[in-house]
Formats: C-alpha cells, structure tokens, sequence
C-alpha cells in the first residue's frame, strides 16, 4: 500500500508527523486529513473571532497530492451593526458620485 504524509497547521504553522501512514490510495488519505481539519476547529473553537487551519498530504515522492484550508470569521451583534453601518456610508458615496455626474 502507498505511503502518504499529512501536515497540518492549527493556526501555528504547517506541522507534520515524522513518519508516513498507509493508506490504500490517495482518497482514504485525503479523507483522512479532511477529518483532521474538522477535529483541528473542533479542538480549536470557540477561541476569538479568527482562525485559520490547513492540511496538506504528500505522497511517497514528496509531491502535493491534496491542500485544504479552513477560515473561520465570527461576527458580533455590535460588529455587524459597524459593518452594516459602514456598508450604507459606502452606499451612500457611491449614489452621491453617480449623482453628481462625471468629473471634468
């Protein structure tokens, strides 16, 4: 059976595991690093308003057979009352530009 190596990276940077693992091909082992990313935001969360996660499988020649990331954004009441705030001020500019016609 093909051997595979898996990286990943919690936020901190891609680390890997010394050693190879077994897998009967490419899709077993990037499913496998598809639950590592889930259980990683599992491990990980609730912990602040961002995170990052990422894995990454090599086969038996070092070559990149599969990349995945995962970015979490969380969003407060008070940060969405700034950000729609922010939208309609934004909205307002660009229908007082195109009010006002084109430049000379």
């Amino acid at each position: 059976m093909p051997h595979y190596k898996i990286t990943t990276d919690d936020g901190a940077g891609f680390q890997g595991a010394n050693d190879s693992i077994e897998f009967s091909d490419t899709k077993a082992a990037t499913d496998d690093a598809q639950v590592a990313l889930a259980e990683m935001a599992r491990e990980k969360l609730p912990n602040g308003k961002r995170a990052s996660f990422g894995v990454q499988v090599e086969n038996e020649a070092g070559k990149s057979v599969y990349r995945a990331d995962l970015e979490f954004s969380a969003h407060s009441e008070a940060d969405i009352e700034r950000e729609e705030g922010e939208a309609d001020v934004a909205a307002q500019d660009v229908a007082a530009t195109l009010w006002a016609g084109p430049l000379d």
